[in-house]
C-alpha cells in the first residue's frame, strides 16, 4: 500500500463556528472553507478538554487528560504515556516535523521521546508567521520518505489579550470606524437559570485577568466578538500561505489534511469568554478531513467526534499505518472513501479542571454528549448538574435536570458517565454523578 502525506493545521481557541463555510456572515475565511469543500467537515467535534495543554497532550498521546495526566496548564507535570504522534510515524517510516506552538508536556528537545525529528519555530506567541515558511524549509531538507507535518498555528488565542487590552503578537485586527460594524450580541447572551454556581465563582476568583468582563456592558462585549473575528481571518490568510506553499511543492495529490482547534472561546455567549466551561462554545471545535482536490465538500451533522482521542487513529487511517491498539479513540479515515459513515460512537465525554497556569482550583466538570441531549456536572456548589435537549435548545439556555419529564434521559447520561468513571479510572468522583445537594 502506498503511504500518503499527513498535514496536520491546529488551531488555537477557535470554536466549530469560527468558519464562514458554517454560515457565519460576521467572518470570511476563504482558505479554511476551501478545506471543508475538498473534505468533510464534522459538526460535532468535541475536545477532550477546553484549555491548551490538556487537549494537546491528547492529541500527541491518544489519550484522555485524566489518562496522560496533564489536567490543567502546568509544565510540571509529566506525561503518562508509552508512545506519541511523532514516534508512531517515525516508527512506520514516515518523515516528522513540526513548527509552532508546542505546549505539551515533554521538552521540544527530546525528540526521541515525541518523534518528531525536524523542529523549528517552537514556541507560543508570535508563530504563525513562520509556519509556511517552515514547511517550505522541511519539504526541500526532508528525504524520500512520505511525511507527517504537524503545522501548529497559535490564533485566535489572541482574543484572550484583546479581552485584556494587550498587545497582538502575530499582527493587529486593525479598528472599527463605527459601532454599526459590530456583531450583534447571541442569542444566548444571557446567563442561563440554575446554572451551575461554579461557573460564576471561577470568573470572579480570576476577574482581574483571565475573565475582565464583569464591568463589560453590550457595546464591550459585542466589540469582542469583532476582535475574535477579526484575529480569526488573519489566522486564515496564514493558513492559506500554508495551503500555498504545499500545492508550489508539487505534494498536494498525494497529501491528506486534517484541520483541528484545541478548544473554542465564549465569544460572548452566557457572557463568557476564553475557555475551560463546558458549554458547546468553550468544548465544540472544527475537524475537517481533507482530499485537496476532491470537491467532496461533505457535513456530518451527527456523527460525535472525540478531536482529542480520535485525532491519533484517524491520522494513521489516513496514513495506511497502524494505530496502536492501546488507543481508544476512533479512526474517521474512511469519510473520504464512503459516502456515508455509521455512527462509531454513541457518546463523547469532555473533561475539565478550573484554574490559571501552574495553579489549578481542583473544581472539576464532566460533559456527556449523545446525538439529543448532553449532561454536564461539576463536583461542588449548587445547581451542579446541567441537562439540555441541544435539538431543541442549541443554545444551553434551559436547565433540565429539575424536569420530570427528562428523568429517564438524565438517569441515562448519569449512567453512562459513572461508566466512563469506572472503565478509565477518571479522577472525577463518582459520587457526584447524581442528585445536586438541596
Amino acid at each position: 500500500m502506498e503511504h500518503k502525506n499527513v498535514l496536520l493545521i491546529t488551531t488555537d481557541q477557535q470554536n466549530a463556528t469560527m468558519l464562514s463555510c458554517t454560515g457565519n456572515p460576521h467572518l470570511h475565511t476563504p482558505n479554511m472553507d476551501s478545506l471543508a469543500a475538498d473534505g468533510v467537515r464534522f459538526e460535532q467535534g468535541y475536545t477532550a478538554q477546553p484549555l491548551c495543554c490538556p487537549q494537546r497532550c491528547s492529541w500527541y498521546t491518544g489519550l484522555m487528560p485524566h489518562q496522560h495526566g496533564v489536567t490543567f496548564n502546568t509544565v510540571d507535570r509529566p506525561l503518562r504515556t508509552g508512545s506519541m504522534m511523532g514516534r508512531i510515524f517515525r516508527d512506520a517510516g514516515y518523515a516528522t516535523g513540526y513548527s509552532g506552538k508546542w505546549h505539551i508536556n515533554t521538552p521540544p528537545e527530546d525528540k526521541r521521546f515525541h518523534g518528531f525529528e525536524w523542529m523549528n519555530n517552537i514556541r507560543s506567541n508570535g508563530a504563525d508567521v513562520g509556519i509556511a515558511p517552515d514547511l517550505e524549509t522541511f519539504l526541500k531538507e526532508k528525504d524520500d520518505r512520505p511525511f507527517l507535518f504537524s503545522a501548529s498555528f497559535n490564533n485566535p488565542h489572541n482574543i484572550c489579550q484583546a479581552a485584556r487590552g494587550g498587545p497582538f503578537p502575530d499582527g493587529h485586527p486593525g479598528m472599527f470606524e463605527n459601532l454599526e460594524e459590530l456583531p450583534p450580541l447571541p442569542d444566548n447572551f444571557r446567563i442561563p437559570e440554575k446554572e451551575p454556581s461554579v461557573i460564576r465563582e471561577v470568573k470572579h476568583i480570576y476577574r482581574t485577568k483571565n475573565y475582565p468582563t464583569a464591568n463589560w456592558d453590550e457595546v464591550r462585549w459585542r466589540l469582542h466578538r469583532w476582535f475574535y473575528y477579526r484575529i480569526t481571518e488573519i489566522l486564515d490568510r496564514r493558513i492559506g500561505e500554508l495551503l500555498q506553499v504545499l500545492r508550489q511543492s508539487g505534494k498536494e495529490e498525494e497529501t491528506l489534511i486534517v484541520f483541528t482547534s484545541d478548544h473554542g472561546d465564549g465569544n460572548a455567549h452566557h457572557q463568557w469568554n476564553q475557555k475551560q466551561v463546558l458549554y458547546d462554545e468553550a468544548v465544540r471545535v472544527p475537524f475537517i478531513v481533507t482530499r485537496p482536490g476532491s470537491g467532496l465538500n461533505r457535513v456530518e451533522e451527527r456523527l460525535l467526534v472525540n478531536t482529542g482521542i480520535d485525532l491519533i487513529p484517524t491520522l494513521c487511517g489516513l496514513a495506511g499505518i497502524d494505530a496502536p491498539a492501546h488507543l481508544e479513540g476512533k479512526d474517521w479515515s474512511e469519510a473520504l472513501s464512503a459516502s456515508a459513515l455509521p455512527p462509531l460512537r454513541d457518546h463523547v465525554v469532555v473533561e475539565t479542571e478550573f484554574g490559571s497556569f501552574g495553579k489549578p482550583l481542583d473544581y472539576l466538570g464532566r460533559a456527556v454528549r449523545t446525538q439529543r441531549y448532553k449532561y454536564m456536572v461539576y463536583d461542588r456548589g449548587e445547581n451542579r448538574e446541567f441537562f439540555v435537549d441541544m435539538d431543541d435548545d442549541p443554545g444551553e439556555t434551559i436547565n433540565l435536570s429539575g424536569s420530570p419529564e427528562h428523568r429517564e434521559e438524565l438517569d441515562r447520561h448519569r449512567t453512562l458517565l459513572r461508566e466512563f468513571i469506572a472503565r478509565t479510572d477518571d479522577i472525577f468522583p463518582a459520587a457526584m454523578v447524581g442528585e445536586s445537594p438541596a
